[in-house]
Formats: C-alpha cells, sequence, structure tokens
C-alpha cells in the first residue's frame, strides 16, 4: 500500500528530525543500557529511571541511520510511564 507505506516514512521522518526523550539521565539513579551493531555503526544510548515498578523518565542517546535513531525515539515514548509488565506485554506483542 503505497500511502501506508508513506505514512511509515513520514513517521520514522519525524521521529529521526524531532527525537523524543533525548539525552541523558545522571546514573545512578537511573540505569544505563548501551547497544552498538558492528556491521553498520549504530549506536543506542538508553538511560532509564525506574519508580518502583514504573517507567518514570527514560532517554535516549547515540548515532546511527534514522531507522536506529527513529525507532529508539519511538520505543522510548511507548514505554515512558509504564509499568515492567506492560512493556513486557509490548514487547511480545512486537
Amino acid at each position: 500500500m503505497p500511502g501506508l507505506e508513506d505514512l511509515y516514512r513520514e513517521i520514522i521522518l519525524d521521529h529521526y528530525r524531532s527525537p523524543r526523550n533525548r539525552g541523558e539521565l545522571p546514573v545512578p539513579p537511573a540505569t544505563r543500557a548501551e547497544g552498538f551493531n558492528p556491521l553498520c555503526g549504530d549506536e543506542i544510548v538508553l538511560d532509564v529511571l525506574m519508580e518502583g515498578d514504573t517507567i518514570a523518565d527514560i532517554r535516549v542517546g547515540g548515532q546511527g541511520c534514522s531507522i536506529s535513531q527513529s525507532s529508539a525515539s519511538m520505543m522510548s515514548a511507548a514505554v515512558k510511564g509504564r509499568t515492567r509488565a506492560e512493556v513486557e506485554d509490548l514487547t511480545k506483542a512486537f
């Protein structure tokens, strides 16, 4: 579907141009996780602050292609404010 492909492309470009939750959180109290793909050079850094069982805040850093950076931005927006169980359900559904 050309219309759907255009919509996906626009969403990806929007998150790439205006990433959500970009930056860093102080570690600790936040927890940092880093991922690196040696094949393409993409790097993602996540700082997650939990309050009890809820993701109180999340920040994304790193560098790479528009797909990797956009997907990290979309993921951060999708999980912020959710509980660990809700995030696990999202992960399974994805």
